[in-house]
């Protein structure tokens, strides 16, 4: 009588390894887009940028992005964030359109420089249109040494139709 018990209690703990390491991939399967939708959630611009330090700086290049904060907008905000001020800091972008065929590209251009900032950005925008887009950015820091750290000519890819219209 013993053994049928047996073969039970062994059926049964290996049903339920398996089930169990079944169960850790299924949740491992269904964590991971979470995370990552997560992380989007958190700061939508930021999780689409590239960054690079330079010195006490950071450099960061947005790929333009549906505005979340003027509603129905296309925008990108390149900027620069430091530790403390510098002595001069700028940046200027431009954020170009292009429909979808067409051999021509417009420009939205944008500028901004300060004395003794550690933060500077230039936010060229306008309303949603059903295009692509792209931006591309100047950056220049004079650190309080006097050395100038130019960083020119970045550019984002394209981004086709960001505000998602039909």
């Amino acid at each position: 009588m013993d053994e049928p018990i047996e073969i039970m209690v062994r059926w049964a703990s290996r049903h339920t390894e398996a089930t169990m390491r079944s169960l850790k991939i299924v949740v491992a399967i269904l964590a991971i887009p979470v995370v990552v939708a997560g992380s989007v959630l958190v700061n939508p611009a930021e999780a689409r940028a590239a960054t690079k330090t330079v010195g006490d700086c950071d450099i960061i290049m947005e790929v333009p992005h549906a505005s979340g904060h003027s509603r129905g907008s296309v925008t990108v905000d390149p900027r620069i964030k430091c530790k403390a001020p510098q002595r001069y800091l700028g940046v200027s972008a431009v954020l170009h359109r292009k429909f979808p065929g067409s051999q021509y590209t417009w420009q939205i251009p944008a500028k901004r420089k300060g004395e003794n900032v550690n933060y500077m950005n230039a936010t060229p925008n306008e309303p949603c249109q059903k295009a692509d887009y792209r931006a591309t950015a100047d950056f220049l820091i004079v650190d309080n040494n006097g050395v100038r750290h130019e960083e020119f000519g970045y550019v984002s890819i394209w981004k086709s139709n960001p505000c998602q219209l039909p």
